[in-house]
C-alpha cells in the first residue's frame, strides 16, 4: 500500500469519526447508532494504520487477497447496520401506528361525550 493511499484512507477514518461525534453532538443520531458508525470508522483507521493487521486477518481466515477479506467485512457489517435500522424503523412504525388509533380513540370518545374535539390535519 503506497503512502498516499495510506494517507487519503486515514483522512477518510479520520473523517468519519468526526462526521459521528458531530452528528451525535448534533442529536441527528442516537448513541446506538452512533457505536456502530464508530465501530466501522475505527476499523478504517486501524487498517490505514497497521496496512499488516488486515493480511494477518487474511492469513488466519485462509484468504489468499486480503483485501477481498476487506470487502467482506465491509459488506457483512453494511448488512448488519441495515438490518438493526430496519429491525428499528419496524418497532416505531408499530408505535405510530398504536399510538394514532387511541389518539383516534380517544377523539371518538370525546365526540360521543359532546366534547369539542380537534380535527387532526395529518401534519
Amino acid at each position: 500500500m503506497g503512502s498516499t493511499l495510506r494517507i487519503v484512507i486515514l483522512f477518510t477514518g479520520l473523517s468519519a469519526v468526526c462526521a459521528v461525534f458531530y452528528l451525535l453532538v448534533k442529536r441527528k443520531i442516537n448513541e446506538r447508532n452512533s457505536l456502530f458508525w464508530l465501530c466501522g470508522a475505527l476499523a478504517i483507521l486501524v487498517f490505514s494504520t497497521m496496512p499488516d493487521t488486515l493480511e494477518i486477518m487474511a492469513d488466519l481466515a485462509g484468504v489468499k487477497y486480503p483485501p477481498t477479506l476487506l470487502f467482506l467485512l465491509s459488506i457483512l457489517v453494511i448488512l448488519f447496520i441495515t438490518l438493526h435500522q430496519s429491525i428499528q424503523i419496524s418497532v416505531l412504525q408499530e408505535r405510530v401506528k398504536e399510538l394514532t388509533q387511541r389518539l383516534a380513540i380517544e377523539q371518538m370518545d370525546r365526540f360521543v361525550q359532546g366534547d369539542e374535539v380537534e380535527e387532526y390535519d395529518g401534519r
